[in-house]
C-alpha cells in the first residue's frame, strides 16, 4: 500500500472542492514543508519483509515522492539484545527489506535510525497469523468482472486486510516480428519480440473487512476488484495474486480512515492525513512528532489465480493507444530500408514478395508496433501459459 499515493490523491480532491465553490474563497495554505516521516510496510515472520520509507510533501509540491535513504531499520525483540538489519535496495531509495524468520509467540520493535540522528520505534508489535484463503474467484456481469475473496475469521483473527497485484498479456494495434539493425531488416529473436507484453498494477486500494459482523467468523465474496467492460485486461490471459493478512483492531481502524479519506473522500470533519498518526513515534528529540504509518507484523496468505480470454468470450477490447493504428498500404523498397526505419518512428512489420523474391516491406509506427512502450516484454517469472 503506498500511503503517500493515498494522501496525495486525498489533498489534491480537497483542493479541488476549494476550487469548485461557488464563492471564490482564497484558503490561506501554510507554506512550512511539515515533511513527516511516513514508514510503509509489513513484517513477515518467516518469508521477506519490506519497510518502505518517505516523506511528506506540501500541497504545491508536484514533484516525486521523497525517499528516506541511508537510514538504520531494524527489528528487536520485546526482550534481549538481538536484532536483525534490514538492507535498503540499490535500485530502490527508500526501500529496505530483510529475509529471514521471527518466533511467532514473541513480541518485536520496528526501530528506524535516520541518518541525521533521529530515532524511531513502533509500539509493542504482536505477530497475528493469517487464516489461509478459503477462495479466490470471479464472477461476470454486466458491470465486468467482479475478483472477490473469501475467507474463515476466528478469535485471533477478526480484522482482515487485502492487497493484490494484477499482471496481464496484450497485443500492440500491429504486430511485427522484423526488426531493422545495421542497414538491414531481420527476424526478432525470442529477447527482442514487441508483439506481446505485460502490464501490471500494484494497487492502492485499501480493502479491508471485520469478520467479527458476519456469523460463524465467515467473510463470503469479498469483492476485491472490478474488471471493466473494453478492458485490456482480459484480452488473452490475466492474473491477479492476492495477499491476505489478519491485523490486530487499532491497524484496521488506521486503515479505516485511510480508507475513507481516499475512497469516500470523507467530509469536512473527517482526520487530516497529517493528523492520522499509527504506532511509530519518535523517542528522541521531538517526541510529539507525528509519524505516518502503522507497521504490522504476522503471517500472510497468499493465493493466485489466472483468468483467460476464453473464459469470458466474448469479450471485446478497447485500446485508445491503438485505435487508429493499421498496417501501412504501401511497400517499402528493400533499398529503401535505411532511410525509412533508421530513426526508429517506423518499424517494418510484414516481408512483401513477388514470385518468391523480396522485394520490400509493409510497416507501422512505433507507437503502434512496439507494446514495450506501455509495457514490458519480459515474462513474470511466475507467469503460466
Amino acid at each position: 500500500m503506498r500511503v503517500n499515493n493515498i494522501l496525495y490523491r486525498y489533498c489534491l480532491f480537497s483542493l479541488l472542492i476549494v476550487l469548485g465553490c461557488r464563492d471564490p474563497f482564497e484558503p490561506e495554505i501554510v507554506s512550512q514543508d511539515l515533511a513527516l516521516l511516513v514508514v510503509e510496510g509489513y513484517i513477515e515472520i518467516d518469508g521477506d519483509s519490506e519497510i518502505i520509507l518517505s516523506r511528506t510533501s506540501t500541497v504545491r509540491d508536484t514533484s516525486n515522492v521523497r525517499m528516506v535513504t541511508g537510514a538504520r531499520v531494524y527489528v528487536s525483540p520485546e526482550s534481549g539484545n538481538s536484532f536483525w538489519d534490514f538492507d535498503e535496495a540499490e535500485d530502490l531509495n527508500g526501500h529496505y527489506s530483510f529475509t529471514g524468520n521471527f518466533e511467532a509467540n514473541q513480541n518485536y520493535y520496528l526501530n528506524i535510525l535516520l541518518p541525521n540522528g533521529q530515532m524511531y520505534q513502533s509500539e509493542l508489535l504482536t505477530p497475528v497469523i493469517t487464516p489461509e484463503i478459503e477462495e479466490l474467484g470471479w464472477l461476470r456481469d454486466d458491470g465486468g468482472v467482479e475478483i472477490f475473496v473469501s475467507t474463515q475469521g476466528d478469535t485471533d483473527a477478526k480484522y482482515f486486510l487485502w492487497s493484490f497485484n494484477e499482471d496481464w498479456i496484450f497485443f500492440p494495434g500491429v504486430s511485427s516480428f522484423l526488426i531493422y539493425e545495421d542497414g538491414g531488416v531481420r527476424a526478432r529473436t525470442e529477447e527482442e519480440r514487441v508483439d506481446r507484453c505485460w502490464d501490471a498494477t500494484r494497487q492502492p486500494r485499501i480493502v479491508l473487512q471485520n469478520s467479527a459482523r458476519f456469523e460463524g467468523n465467515l467473510i463470503v465474496e469479498r469483492e476485491l476488484v472490478r474488471i471493466p467492460p473494453l478492458s485490456e485486461k482480459l484480452q488473452r490471459r490475466y492474473s491477479i495474486e492476492v495477499i491476505q493478512r489478519a491485523i490486530d483492531q487499532d491497524a484496521f481502524d488506521f486503515w479505516e480512515i485511510l480508507r475513507k479519506n481516499s475512497d469516500d473522500i470523507g467530509g469536512i470533519f473527517s482526520p487530516l492525513p497529517s493528523l492520522i498518526g499509527g504506532n511509530i513515534h519518535s523517542i528522541e528529540g521531538n517526541s510529539e512528532e507525528n509519524v505516518i504509518g502503522h507497521i504490522s507484523m504476522g503471517r500472510s496468505a497468499r493465493k493466485r489465480i489466472y483468468i483467460d480470454g476464453t473464459d469470458v468470450f466474448p469479450w471485446r477490447v478497447e485500446i485508445p493507444e491503438y485505435e487508429f493504428c493499421n498496417l501501412s498500404q504501401d511497400t517499402i523498397a528493400v533499398n529503401l530500408a535505411s532511410s525509412r526505419f533508421r530513426s526508429g518512428l517506423e518499424i517494418p512489420a510484414r516481408e512483401v514478395f513477388q514470385d518468391f523474391f523480396l522485394i520490400g516491406y509493409r510497416s507501422g509506427s512505433r507507437a503502434c508496433v512496439d507494446c514495450t512502450l506501455r509495457g514490458s516484454n519480459v515474462r513474470p517469472d511466475f507467469w503460466e501459459d
